[in-house]
């Protein structure tokens, strides 16, 4: 587990105290909760980050190239699916 220390000014240490009171937490019990709320923000932040640039046009999002491919599975005879075959 990790601990650390922290040097806070007077009138942010009586900040802290009091809000966490508020919250009938501890001082830790508020900042962890405090941190976990930012790391969600922090993900959210980059998952939309991402989706932004998946969205975006680039050559990244070139799909041509799997035409082909598509194209032959498309043409292949149809067989049954292995439970059609299969025999009682």
């Amino acid at each position: 587990m990790f601990s650390t220390t922290l040097r806070l000014d007077d009138d942010l240490g009586r900040f802290l105290r009091e809000v966490a009171g508020s919250h009938a937490m501890s001082v830790n019990g508020w900042l962890v909760g405090l941190l976990r709320r930012e790391q969600a923000a922090v993900a959210r932040r980059k998952l939309a980050a991402d989706w932004a640039a998946y969205g975006k046009e680039s050559e990244a999002q070139d799909v041509t190239y799997a035409f082909p491919a598509q194209a032959e599975v498309a043409a292949e005879p149809h067989q049954r699916s292995y439970r059609a075959r299969k025999t009682k």
